[in-house]
């Protein structure tokens, strides 16, 4: 077999895999929210949504817009490192835009490049400006994960394990491992090389000053993400913010293994399974859909009428012309 011919054999695996993988775990989900939904009716659930007070959907709604303008802020940072000098307003709004599609629609990273594409439009960026921008916005984004799992998993070892009742007792080791691998990056970007080659892209550290400031920003990202279902669940005593934090990791971690929009499904069966002894399969179910209102939908909703008039004032700039 030539080298061409395994190439094309190899990328014709990766299409299907992806997919394969993802329709899998989806099915694993449904089967899951059906077993824990099995002794619950819909008048239940509608009964909880009801009485979900609007003072923690309005702090949800709140907890969102942080997450949001920290998630904004990477556009910042990127177009900082790519040396390019553009309205600070600009590089917030394309980020907010960028990440809302990509949050909601399939194929994020691609989503999110194409809608920044939009706005950044006549800024001088070439599209492999765009391309890099978009790379390290995915990075930066895996700092967070890592930062956000390793310190909750570390911190709060039993919480997992005992919700779920697993004869493991402690995520410690696994916390300590994504805390090591962030220590890699940190030690990397001290260092100053060497580059990494992510398929056709080159990867190159950042200033370490500009590694902890991605760290931060992405890390505040994740964490007021996970507050903004924490605080449409009952507090029960079984856990805090930071043993819900782990599982919302974990939540998170198997939506991405998904490849669907926003986790959608296996997100949700996490939480079920993992919550729903304690805080009871009703209420966290109602959380989980205002959660998908709040930070998915609404967001997607104002994305969309701001897409539609950037696109209406530029077609009227041609005009003019």
């Amino acid at each position: 077999m030539t080298a061409p011919q395994r190439q094309g054999r190899r990328r014709v695996l990766k299409r299907v895999l992806g997919p394969a993988l993802g329709l899998l775990l989806l099915g694993g989900a449904l089967w899951v929210v059906r077993g824990e939904l099995g002794e619950h009716s819909l008048r239940e659930v509608l009964a909880t949504l009801r009485s979900l007070p609007l003072s923690r959907v309005a702090l949800s709604l709140l907890a969102t817009v942080i997450g949001y303008a920290a998630l904004s802020g990477q556009d910042l940072l990127a177009l900082h490192w790519l040396g390019a000098r553009l309205p600070a307003r600009k590089a917030l709004l394309a980020g907010f835009e960028g990440f809302a599609f990509a949050n909601t629609l399939p194929l994020a990273v691609v989503a999110g490049g194409a809608v920044r594409a939009r706005f950044y439009a006549g800024s001088k960026l070439s599209k492999a400006e765009i391309a890099d921008l978009v790379l390290f916005n995915t990075a930066t984004y895996a700092l967070g994960l890592l930062a956000a799992t390793g310190i909750a998993f570390t911190l709060e070892p039993a919480a997992i394990p005992g919700l779920l009742g697993l004869p493991v007792h402690s995520t410690r080791p696994l916390g300590l491992v994504a805390l090591a691998l962030l220590g890699l990056f940190l030690w990397w970007s001290a260092r100053g090389g060497p580059t990494l080659r992510v398929g056709k892209r080159t990867l190159r550290p950042t200033p370490i000053g500009m590694s902890l400031a991605r760290l931060g920003v992405s890390l505040l990202d994740w964490v007021f993400s996970g507050l903004a279902l924490y605080l449409l669940l009952p507090h029960a005593d079984a856990y805090h913010f930071m043993g819900f934090l782990g599982v919302f990791m974990l939540g998170q971690i198997a939506g991405l293994l998904a490849q669907l929009p926003g986790g959608i499904g296996v997100f949700e069966a996490v939480m079920l399974r993992v919550l729903g002894r304690s805080s009871g399969v009703a209420a966290v179910l109602a959380a989980l859909l205002v959660y998908r209102v709040v930070y998915f939908l609404l967001p997607l909703i104002v994305a969309t009428v701001i897409l539609a008039g950037h696109e209406i004032g530029r077609m009227r700039s041609r005009s003019r012309t």
